[in-house]
């Protein structure tokens, strides 16, 4: 139940033996055929599934709107400053695109649909700060094809929790950990600040959990937190089973906490990919003013020569792109990338051309972009390299 903890990404051999013959496992989307396909008829035809123990899995339900109205009628207009929810009496999950992006809705898919999963598999009585940190932990992942990286550390997550630090906003322990998932949504509601804080402290909280590590490079506290899990899972009341998996020193728990987060930075792989976005953000807003280009080399040369900068905001936290624009078109050695590993690729029907990074041999980012009501939007898709691509301005193929 817990393998994506545990870091297991195969399939136990012993399962893999039951495959019928003709069939193979697969990590990737399930084969369902090979060869001929059989004539049923898909009105009488049931998929059902089951849990280890026997016991049928409910039925999950997944809306998605392009507009906001549609989601505030399905939620009672009751979710006005959500991007998506997951509401547990009718194991119901829903989410718009309208104003958040297909990235960010993809992120916010993936934390409701943790919660789907929470509540459906492990417990309906996960403490409200474990239950949205573990969700923001799969906010965060990044799918590359085959499986999901949990492990990500994106830069504005970094930049919030030391904004955080310096202004001393960061909620105490006890407190955090005793709110209600009422408590919880009142104080988002009434101070969106102190929301983004209490959010990010809970990523933060769990990330520690899981990755934290002990003087043997093993994981300090990941083995216990399985343990906490199981232990709601079979019924345990949560505060009992922390205590006793933990102990009670709550205020030690806290202070190696800090220490911890005060040292977190950003992982490579969550920096190229806000890199990317930059990029794609500077794509659109020069050709707003009229500016296209064939490469990459010439929109480097325009970006060095003009020297821009971007300044982003979210709520009260506010940031500006590096003062040496080169740095969004160097790997994380600090090595420019080359004309193969960056470049721009023609796509039909599209506003402007694909964006493709290739910072390894296996895995290459692809933004595109796609006109949203009049407005020029972007995503980033991470996939795994294949064949062969024709590099605009170039007139070449690269492998």
């Amino acid at each position: 139940m817990f393998d994506f903890l545990r870091g297991k990404t195969k399939m136990d051999p012993e399962v893999a033996a039951r495959v019928p013959p003709g069939q193979y496992v697969t990590e990737k989307w399930p084969v369902l055929h090979y060869g001929g396909v059989p004539n049923v008829s898909r009105d009488a035809w049931r998929l059902r599934l089951f849990r280890e123990d026997g016991q049928q899995v409910p039925r999950f339900e997944v809306y998605l709107y392009r507009n906001q109205r549609d989601y505030l009628q399905l939620t009672g207009n009751r979710m006005k400053h959500t991007g998506g929810v997951f509401i547990s009496g009718r194991n119901l999950l829903a989410s718009f695109l309208e104003g958040q992006g297909r990235d960010s809705l993809r992120r916010t898919l993936q934390h409701e649909a943790f919660h789907q999963f929470a509540h459906t598999v492990v417990s309906p009585n996960i403490p409200v700060w474990l239950n949205e940190g573990l969700a923001q932990v799969f906010e965060e992942g990044v799918w590359n094809g085959e499986n999901f990286s949990l492990e990500q550390v994106p830069p504005r997550r970094i930049r919030q929790l030391r904004d955080d630090l310096e202004e001393k906003r960061l909620g105490k322990f006890d407190a955090l950990m005793n709110l209600s998932p009422m408590e919880w949504a009142k104080r988002l509601e009434l101070d969106h600040r102190a929301g983004a804080t209490q959010y990010n402290q809970a990523w933060a909280m769990v990330y520690f959990l899981i990755n934290a590590r002990d003087d043997t490079d093993g994981f300090r506290y990941r083995p216990r937190l399985l343990k906490w899990l199981e232990m709601m899972h079979d019924g345990r009341e949560a505060d009992e089973s922390f205590r006793e998996v933990f102990g009670g020193n709550v205020g030690a728990f806290e202070k190696r906490f800090t220490e911890f987060a005060r040292d977190m930075k950003p992982t490579p792989l969550a920096t190229l990919l806000e890199r990317q976005d930059v990029l794609a953000d500077l794509v659109v807003e020069l050709k707003k003013i009229g500016k296209t280009f064939d490469s990459i080399a010439a929109l480097k040369a325009d970006a060095m020569q003009q020297r821009y900068r971007m300044t982003y905001s979210r709520g009260s936290l506010k940031w500006t792109t590096e003062d040496d624009v080169g740095v969004y078109f160097r790997d994380p050695s600090g090595e420019p990338f080359r004309e193969d590993q960056l470049y721009f690729l023609p796509t039909s029907r599209a506003p402007l051309p694909d964006l493709v990074c290739r910072p390894t041999t296996d895995k290459q980012f692809r933004t595109r972009f796609y006109l949203e009501k009049g407005k020029i939007e972007h995503e980033v898709l991470v996939e795994p390299v294949k064949g062969t691509a024709k590099i605009v301005g170039t007139g070449r193929e690269r492998e």
